[in-house]
């Protein structure tokens, strides 16, 4: 291999300009990384924002959900009570009442019987 004054002395003025060059990108390598550590911080915050947010929307869901089917408990309840009273009992039949919607009772082994 041949000895090239040239290349010699381009690694020699290299290398002592890497000190100078990392002076000067030093600062601007901090300061890139704190605005990125900032905006870091804030999608993070954006983030657990919109967690909380989703949560609170599937807490109130089940807390409504608990509600209708509570409602619709006591419906039933309500129902089975003045089924019983004023429809099975005076008639024997399963027939709606006059404006009322469709209430089927249910007998002891009642139901879909599947072929053995």
């Amino acid at each position: 291999m041949r000895f090239s004054p040239l290349s010699f002395v381009l690694g020699i003025a290299a290398a002592s300009l890497a000190p100078v060059i990392a002076r000067v990108f030093r600062p601007l390598a901090v300061e890139a990384t704190a605005a990125g550590l900032g905006m870091l911080e804030d999608a993070r915050r954006v983030a657990a924002e919109q967690m909380e947010t989703l949560e609170d929307i599937v807490a109130e869901a089940r807390a409504r959900r608990e509600h209708l089917d509570a409602a619709a408990a006591t419906v039933l309840l309500a129902d089975a009570g003045d089924n019983g009273a004023e429809h099975g009992a005076e008639n024997g039949t399963d027939e709606p009442a006059a404006g009322g919607r469709a209430r089927r009772r249910a007998a002891n082994g009642s139901g879909r019987r599947r072929p053995a």
